[in-house]
């Protein structure tokens, strides 16, 4: 296939040096020397600056970065002595009025070096009183006076009357009135005034600045450059914004984003032409570099649930110009074995709508169950303002089940309703996120084999405490239905395993029948709570406890509970957990737990 492209989802490499042992014998024994010579002399290889310690909030860090001691060497001469003494005054000076002490006084304490540590410094600071804001005068003129954005600056910036006067807080709102007449289109705007005005004997400040905007330029003409090999419509329809809107940097990046989100290009140059000053207008052009039409995919995971997983796949980028994709893999574990296909069509917002058609052949064989299924569906999927994405389904699900001493066939037509949202810090390794989402579906058996309605319910909490992170998550489930019997086995509630109630093995919780053996139930409650203590940059330690069952009486049901710990390793191929939890009845043996990928 022309223009082909391989995306693995692990790379190993073993490198052994062909000239045997003794090179690596000599370079650990350099090493070890060196580890030495930095135990016996690391300690006291900088110089050392000591502070008093009743400095107010923010004054001990300042001084410590602009004084900057252990820049200098370790045992100086004399003349480098009177030079880093000069700085240093000058410096603890400049730290100090920074934060509004313009009456401080630092007096310096030399101590000099010897055979086992460099030279130190103790500073006796006395501080004085801070310079507060007596006024804060900032003007906006032009157009930009009726922009928000100016207002919310002004608003957030931390300079009101009356609080300490920080020269940080003063040059980063100088900055930002600037980047945002960048951001904004305000090409022929300026801040013509910024003056810091301080009183030493009253301890007072005024700020003034002045803002004169001009006109603000809005988009002009959008060109289209590169080789894109999709129809202008459909590029079009990714642009976030329109000629004649007001021009904004935050529109050019969001249309960069999404044109590098859909799959088609690998790489995306906006530029903005020469502004019109009569039109008050900025050209854009838009240079696209295609992406290879042909990708191979393969990945590996493993968990307790399924054991190792191999997933083998291609997909085609662009089968023609109006944008469609296509994707065929094969998933093969001891518990799970399939094939699919899917088909996916850019509606008119590309970016947000889009339909999905897919199919899906699938044989599991669990401990409780065995089921093999083949399913066709479509799916219309829309990101909607709010951020939560929307999916309308409908699906045919043929199904072959063996629970317990029921075998049976299902043939179902369910349409289908999903709402889900994920919000985090960060993809991979969040601190501060939640997932959300619940699903609704069901059959009639005017035209299936049996009539149901159930309701799936999702949600994941993760929050920083302390130095770790809480994480909590959540699962409900609900059909209605008269007999469990009636529902095939893969739209049947079960609990255990990694993802639900750990300590117990998958899908082994839930109703029984007579011989004791597991047939799954119309409902399900989970919960776990969880905390995460990192150890290192890579390795975090955790403990939980996890609860819940399946069942079929909300009236009458058994909650199994399980705690355990564990560790959590950030590998190059993403988060990887292995615990150890047991049940909470007296006689529950330890189980081992392992699984892999983002916490949300």
């Amino acid at each position: 296939m022309p223009g082909l492209s391989i995306i693995s989802g692990m790379n190993a490499q073993l490198m052994i040096h062909r000239y045997g042992i003794r090179p690596l014998t000599a370079t650990a024994l350099m090493l070890c020397l060196s580890l030495m010579a930095t135990l016996a002399y690391g300690a006291d290889e900088k110089p050392v600056l000591t502070l008093p310690e009743d400095l107010p909030a923010g004054v001990e860090n300042n001084l410590r970065v602009l004084i900057d001691l252990p820049r200098y060497p370790c045992r100086p001469g004399a003349g480098q002595k009177a030079l880093i003494q000069r700085q240093v005054r000058d410096n603890g000076t400049q730290a100090l009025q920074a934060l509004g002490y313009y009456q401080s006084q630092v007096t310096q304490h030399w101590q000099a070096a010897s055979e086992q540590a460099c030279f130190g410094m103790r500073l006796d600071v006395t501080h004085g009183t801070p310079t507060a804001i007596e006024s804060f005068d900032v003007q906006i003129q032009g157009e930009a006076s009726q922009d928000p954005a100016f207002k919310r600056l002004i608003d957030n910036a931390r300079l009101a009357p009356g609080t300490r006067l920080r020269h940080d807080r003063y040059e980063k709102l100088k900055s930002a009135l600037q980047q945002t007449l960048i951001n904004n289109g305000y090409v022929e705007g300026d801040l013509t005034v910024h003056r810091l005005e301080v009183d030493r004997d009253r301890h007072t400040a005024r700020i003034v600045m002045k803002v004169e905007s001009g006109p603000r330029y809005r988009f002009g003409e959008v060109a289209l450059k590169g080789d894109a090999r999709i129809r202008e419509w459909l590029l079009r329809a990714y642009l976030q914004f329109s000629a004649g809107e007001p021009f904004s940097n935050d529109r050019l990046l969001a249309t960069q984003q999404a044109y590098l989100g859909s799959g088609y290009f690998s790489a995306v140059r906006l530029e903005r032409g020469e502004p019109d000053p009569r039109q008050h207008t900025v050209p854009i052009s838009i240079t696209f570099t295609p992406r290879n039409e042909w990708a191979l995919l393969a990945g590996v995971g493993v968990s307790t649930d399924t054991g190792p997983r191999l997933r083998l796949g291609v997909e085609n980028r662009r089968i023609n110009g109006a944008g469609h994709t296509a994707r065929a893999e094969t998933e093969l574990s001891s518990v799970r074995q399939g094939v699919g296909a899917s088909y996916q069509i850019p509606l008119s917002d590309p970016v947000n709508e889009k339909l999905d058609l897919h199919t899906t052949y699938q044989n599991e064989d669990t401990d409780s169950r065995e089921s093999e299924t083949l399913s066709v569906g479509a799916d219309h999927i829309v990101k909607l303002e709010s951020g939560w994405v929307a999916t309308t389904s409908l699906e045919y699900l043929r199904e072959i089940y063996n629970v317990a001493d029921q075998v049976d066939q299902a043939d179902l037509i369910m349409p289908g309703f999903q709402l889900s949202r994920v919000k985090s810090d960060d993809p991979v390794y969040p601190t501060r996120g939640w997932r959300l989402g619940g699903k609704v579906r069901g059959a009639s058996q005017a035209i299936s084999s049996t009539s149901f309605v159930q309701f799936d319910g999702w949600g994941k909490l993760i929050l920083p405490v302390f130095r770790g992170r809480l994480l909590t998550r959540f699962e409900v489930g609900y059909t209605q239905i008269d007999s469990i019997r009636d529902l095939p086995a893969s739209l049947r509630f079960f609990a255990g395993g990694d993802s639900s109630v750990r300590g117990f093995g998958y899908e082994s919780l839930g109703p029984e029948n007579d011989d004791g053996d597991v047939i799954g139930g119309r409902h399900l409650l989970i919960g776990s709570v969880e905390y995460d203590h990192p150890v290192s940059e890579s390795w975090s330690v955790a403990v939980f406890s996890d609860a819940g069952n399946a069942f079929n009486d909300f009236n009458d049901y058994d909650m199994i509970r399980s705690a355990g710990f564990g560790v959590r390793w950030r590998s190059p191929l993403g988060p990887i957990r292995v615990d150890l939890a047991r049940g909470l009845e007296a006689d529950s043996d330890w189980r081992l737990h392992l699984s892999m990928g983002p916490d949300l």
